[in-house]
């Protein structure tokens, strides 16, 4: 392995809970129920791509802009202060990049809520690239933004493990030639059986590989 590309929410951090608890509370506040199934739908599009579609669904008489200004600042105190990361990531981290190991970060979040969280737990330094579903404007069922980091790290795909918690990332990081590796998280209980069969590897957490 010359490179390890990770997503950020459900992967390397505990946040997948905050998302929803903060898109509960937005859209209930404007008589939207944003239930689980809604969330299933949605949770493998950026942002940009899933507001859209449930501003026309619902008739919000918003912004798109505006919503995603309202989402971000609810979390945004959440990541800079209290998200913590997933039992032995920041270990793992640390033992790659001791091993020589390039490390990118792949994901549909954003780039000041990463650096917030990642610089409050110590893994900032660890990190050599980063992609955006945003600048792919694809999302995540789609290689793109796999390959993308994997370009930032000068790294070839094979090359490379992507750490995922989502079947539609693993399928996209497998689509682009990647090993990929399916990490467990409370928000994809119910598709554990889908990700050890999409995966070349399932992990509860990252002290297995330590």
């Amino acid at each position: 392995m010359k490179g390890a590309v990770f997503d950020v929410d459900g992967t390397l951090l505990c946040s997948m809970g905050v998302w929803f608890d903060a898109a509960t509370s937005f859209f209930k506040s404007k008589n939207i129920e944003f239930g689980s199934a809604l969330t299933d739908s949605i949770k493998a599009m950026p942002l940009e791509e899933s507001l859209p579609m449930i501003k026309a669904k619902y008739g919000l008489d918003m912004t798109v802009d505006k919503i995603l200004k309202e989402l971000t600042d609810i979390v945004r105190i959440e990541y800079n202060r209290h998200i913590p990361a997933k039992a032995g990531a920041c270990e793992y981290l640390k033992k790659l990049r001791n091993d020589g190991v390039k490390i990118a970060v792949a994901t549909s979040g954003y780039p000041e809520l990463c650096e917030g969280a990642f610089r409050r737990l110590g893994i900032w330094e660890y990190i050599d690239a980063f992609a955006f579903s945003t600048e792919v404007m694809k999302n995540k069922s789609h290689p793109d933004v796999y390959l993308l980091a994997a370009k930032r790290l000068g790294a070839e795909p094979c090359d490379c493990v992507v750490f995922e918690d989502i079947p539609q990332g693993i399928c996209g990081a497998k689509k682009g030639g990647f090993y990929t590796v399916a990490v467990a998280d409370e928000s994809n209980i119910k598709e554990r059986d889908e990700l050890k069969a999409a995966a070349d590897k399932f992990i509860e957490d990252f002290t297995e590989l330590i």
